[in-house]
């Protein structure tokens, strides 16, 4: 049977950094795709594809947040 690996020193992520972290990234979509809006970039392609992956990590760490806010509430 192998050996339990040990608690690492650092603290783990509460569901709140995860909800700020998915806010972060939604907000840089967003942001970026304004920015392309404001300044008519030719290179909307690449514009787009960077909003989605933010988007898309957001959404991850948005889902991430929910998981750790249930458990946290059944450990109460």
């Amino acid at each position: 049977m192998p050996s339990p690996v040990p608690p690492a020193d650092r603290p783990r992520w509460t569901s709140a950094k995860y909800s700020y972290l998915a806010l972060g990234l939604n907000g840089g979509c967003l942001i970026v795709l304004f920015a392309n809006l404001l300044t008519r970039n030719e290179f909307w392609q690449v514009a787009v594809a960077l909003a989605i992956g933010l988007l898309l990590l957001g959404g991850l760490s948005a889902f991430q947040a929910r998981r750790l806010r249930l458990k946290e509430r059944r450990e109460l």
